[in-house]
């Protein structure tokens, strides 16, 4: 059988450096005689492979299933998500006869695309050694590329679902060939495998910004091993083996220690990527932090700069940071948290004096965004029982949380439907290494180099919080806040709570948000409210009750605070719920079906 091989290089995979990189003619639907004796249609089939992951930057971005974000719209993409209702059948696209939303989220069921990318890749790698067409230095590239991102097809579905099938082999499309799930530990070695391949064909660095080089490859290497290495996945309170983790061995905390140790040396001893800027690595293509990014041409479809941006600035306001978020940045003078004894904090001035990473992320009230005052207080009469009027940024439905999303924002740029200038997603970059670097260091006993690597990120030049001293129990959970804050509104909370097995307590915190209330004498009072429900909205000033009290109690290194926000409004809120079942994806029903049955289901999914 001839396979037709589609070769679609999208606008949005589309890298802003090389022309000949660039400037590849869109194809259509080729035979596989065409492509294999074309070494530019070859490239091209290879570049196809770079989207086996979708970027996630879409409108219901992965943050709002995590306690950083809520997105309004999100009852068929994040709501049931962040409800504890995930099941086989509803995280099936609507294409495909389930529910969930085609367009938001697909960052997270990945499992039928990925595989058909998996296919493609097989193909190439079961051909490229006997072709005549390329060069020997070319074959290198571009099969050291296939390898590395079918590591990165599979190193994604790990972090997912566990133990996936490892499918090497061609098989025809319609083939049923009842296949199996492998081991969790075996699908690590695959992946470690194709790694150690791709890094002796590639050179350190691509010439072309966007494509894969041995760095990449180190970088995956610590992240899978990390993965491997964490709790969730290698439990020594259980330590046999099987689908859905691995043997429990304290010698992958090891190995994941020294994965870390190669891409941070790489950048430590030879110079080759640096922290600048904690805005740089969204507003500048050449910054040198990013090991691998994802490169966007103006017209590669709607982005952050539209998804996030505030609906008075023509945005969709479609990821709006929760109040459990902002609790977390400590303050700058004394690297406290808000509600410790001593922090610095002033109650009249909310948001005054915190981490400096805090005001390029978070968009709060009366701050100063694109040369504008963000009021979006509401203002009552003498007495409290009657909204006056909202400030001019208080957009009804749009405003959930009081809070909007500036990370990913750049000022001077447009927000427009019709062109995209949200420029770069980095998949890899150094602040990422530097902890996870950290966190091995940690588990291996050597709290020195915890601490070093957590203040290397500390210490940007534009950051530069208190050096973290801490030690033992209290170390760990300072370089879980500091993942937290370096990484948010980056695909990491939703997998690091679960990796650490931490998602129970922090999973479970109700989605809140800031109402700022005003009165005719000038008096402003601050009331921290649950957020509502998609299809129970209601404003924060049409029934506020003042004879209820909101508290929430914090455990912050072993000390649990209780935070009295103040009288509040109890409204109808986000029913946040975790459970075992949600350490790990389902696997979509139809995949089972397809399979026949000789998939097997995720533990309390079948």
């Amino acid at each position: 059988m001839k396979y037709i091989l589609p070769i679609i290089v999208s606008a949005a995979f589309l890298f802003s450096c090389s022309d000949s990189f660039l400037d590849k003619k869109p194809l259509d639907k080729l035979s596989e005689k065409d492509v294999y004796s074309n070494e530019a249609l070859l490239e091209a089939y290879v570049n196809s492979f770079y989207t086996v992951l979708p970027d996630p930057f879409t409108e219901g971005n992965i943050a709002c299933i995590t306690d950083e974000a809520f997105f309004r719209y999100g009852g068929t993409s994040t709501g049931y998500i962040t409800r504890g209702l995930m099941t086989p059948d509803n995280v099936m696209y609507i294409k495909e006869g389930g529910s969930a939303h085609n367009t938001r989220t697909t960052f997270l069921n990945i499992w039928n695309s990925t595989y058909s990318y998996i296919r493609n890749m097989n193909e190439f790698l079961s051909k490229i050694d006997d072709l005549t067409v390329l060069s020997e230095v070319k074959k290198n590239q571009l099969k050291g590329e296939t390898l590395f991102l079918r590591a990165w097809a599979y190193t994604n579905l790990v972090q997912r679902y566990g133990g996936v099938p490892l499918i090497t082999k061609l098989y025809g499309i319609q083939d049923n060939f009842g296949i199996k799930r492998d081991s969790f530990d075996d699908c690590i070695d695959f992946i470690l495998s194709d790694l150690d391949e791709a890094k002796d064909l590639l050179p350190d660095k691509a010439n072309d910004l966007g494509r894969i080089g041995r760095d990449a490859c180190l970088a995956l290497e610590s992240r899978i091993t990390l993965i491997a290495a964490s709790p969730l996945f290698n439990d020594p309170s259980s330590p046999t083996g099987g689908i859905t983790k691995g043997t429990y061995n304290a010698n992958k905390w090891i190995r994941a220690l020294n994965a870390a140790k190669a891409i941070v040396d790489r950048a430590d001893q030879s110079g080759a990527y640096s922290l600048g800027t904690y805005d740089e690595y969204w507003t500048n293509v050449n910054c040198k932090e990013v090991i691998w990014g994802k490169f966007f041409s103006t017209t590669s479809g709607s982005k952050a700069q539209l998804y996030y941006a505030p609906e008075y600035f023509n945005g969709w306001t479609s990821c709006e940071p929760c109040e459990a978020l902002i609790m977390d940045y400590e303050m700058a003078a004394t690297g406290m948290k808000f509600f410790e004894a001593g922090s610095g904090y002033n109650p009249a001035q909310p948001w005054a004096g915190r981490d400096p990473r805090f005001y390029k992320t978070i968009i709060y009230p009366d701050c100063i965004f694109r040369d504008s005052v963000y009021n979006n207080h509401i203002y009552y009469n003498e007495t409290g029982s009657t909204v006056l009027k909202r400030g001019r940024f208080w957009r009804n439905e749009s405003d959930d949380t009081g809070y909007n999303l500036k990370k990913w924002h750049r000022t001077n740029a447009t927000i427009s439907e019709n062109e995209n200038t949200t420029i770069m997603f980095p998949w890899f970059r150094l602040a990422e290494f530097y902890l996870n670097y950290a966190e091995a260091a940690y588990m291996t006993g050597d709290e020195d180099i915890c601490r070093t690597y957590i203040n290397k990120v500390r210490s940007r030049p534009d950051v530069m919080m208190p050096e973290v001293r801490d030690a033992g129990k209290a170390l760990f959970d300072r370089l879980v806040n500091e993942r937290r804050i370096e990484l948010a509104f980056e695909p990491f909370r939703y997998f690091d709570l679960r990796r650490w097995k931490l998602a129970p307590f922090y999973e479970n915190i109700p989605m809140m948000g800031i109402g700022v209330l005003e009165f005719p004498d000038g008096t402003i009072k601050y009331r921290v409210v649950e957020v509502a429900n998609d299809n129970a909205k209601e404003s924060y000033g049409s029934t506020w009750k003042y004879n209820s009290e909101y508290t929430y109690t914090y455990n912050w290194k072993g000390t649990a605070y209780k935070i009295d926000f103040g009288s509040c409004k109890s409204m109808m809120g986000i029913q946040k719920a975790f459970s075992d079942k949600d350490y790990l994806m389902p696997i979509p029903r139809n995949e089972i079906t397809k399979s026949e049955g000789s998939i097997e289901q995720n533990p309390y999914y079948q």
